[in-house]
């Protein structure tokens, strides 16, 4: 039986509606979400000297930073599909970050999107509090507890992170040193300080996009991929997101920006910034956009705005 034309009217008007609604809905997640992130980006504690990855089990590893002192400020376990070995061999496929806050709080947040494929959820908690977050289907309990370490409790390990002596365990047993692994090839040590930010940049060519990536083992995110050049080089965690970055530094032109300056993107009349890369003369950049880490002509992706890092 046909149906009737105000039926057909009726069906349509619904699915615009709907639509309409849906896209209402996604639009307001995403102010959500970048206005935590905004947030959280400004309120890091950004003291982190150096950084390493510890292999502790075929398939997974741990991303630490930490101050000079030996303080932890961020915390990344990373899961993979493959077994690891000591040298990089295979990108990791989830993973799970915490960062400390300058309140003293942890907030966390992870590859899961809940809208999208650039939304992710935040999920912020003090001492004696925790939350539950997902690598894939894997469900990964973290609690903060009132001694002030971290505990991340997956597949019946759990694995403790002192955050103010840097003792890492896994099932109360510490993790060894020996376990750290090098991504490629080693930091430079030689040259000058551009020299050595543009070379450890061309370290990371090929590594995946990876929207809130945090460690080359398991692809990066555009900010988070410049943070750990700053890291690597001048032991200065510039943080990893762009909202706290486009203000470390002079505001430029584009036209003035020398090697080792920041460029970033930013949509007209919003506040923060979207995207960034690492000027590395001669009129190129490097960024991770796309599918990866990769150089491009400066003229050929217009930027807004360049920043002169001190």
């Amino acid at each position: 039986m046909q149906k009737r034309w105000w039926e057909v009217v009726f069906i349509l008007v619904g699915c615009i509606v709907g639509w309409q609604g849906a896209q209402i809905s996604a639009q307001a997640s995403y102010k959500t979400m970048f206005a935590r992130e905004g947030y959280f980006s400004t309120h890091e504690r950004l003291d982190a000297t150096k950084s390493y990855d510890r292999r502790i089990s075929r398939y997974k590893s741990v991303y630490i930073t930490q101050t000079a002192k030996g303080q932890i400020r961020n915390v990344s376990l990373m899961c993979y599909a493959q077994p690891q070995g000591k040298h990089f061999n295979h990108y990791a496929s989830h993973w799970v970050n915490v960062r400390a806050l300058r309140s003293g709080k942890l907030y966390a947040y992870n590859d899961q999107t809940v809208y999208g494929h650039y939304l992710v959820a935040y999920h912020s908690f003090g001492r004696g509090q925790g939350t539950t977050v997902y690598a894939g289907e894997q469900p990964i309990k973290l609690h903060f507890s009132k001694q002030g370490n971290l505990l991340v409790k997956y597949q019946k390990q759990v694995l403790t992170v002192h955050l103010q002596s840097g003792q890492v365990n896994l099932n109360g047993q510490p993790t060894k040193t020996k376990a750290n692994r090098i991504f490629k090839r080693a930091v430079p040590n030689k040259g000058s300080r551009t020299g050595r930010l543009i070379a450890d940049a061309k370290r990371y060519l090929g590594v995946p996009y990876r929207y809130a990536g945090r460690d080359a083992f398991g692809g990066l995110d555009c900010a988070s991929f410049v943070d750990l050049v700053y890291l690597d080089v001048e032991h200065r965690d510039i943080g990893g997101m762009t909202g706290v970055q486009q203000k470390l530094g002079k505001h430029v032109p584009v036209s003035q920006v020398r090697k080792g300056d920041l460029l970033f993107w930013q949509i007209a009349g919003q506040r923060y910034t979207y995207h960034v890369a690492l000027a590395i003369g001669h009129g190129k950049l490097i960024e991770e956009a796309g599918k990866s880490v990769h150089v491009s002509r400066i003229t050929s992706r217009h930027p807004q705005f360049a920043i002169h890092m001190q």
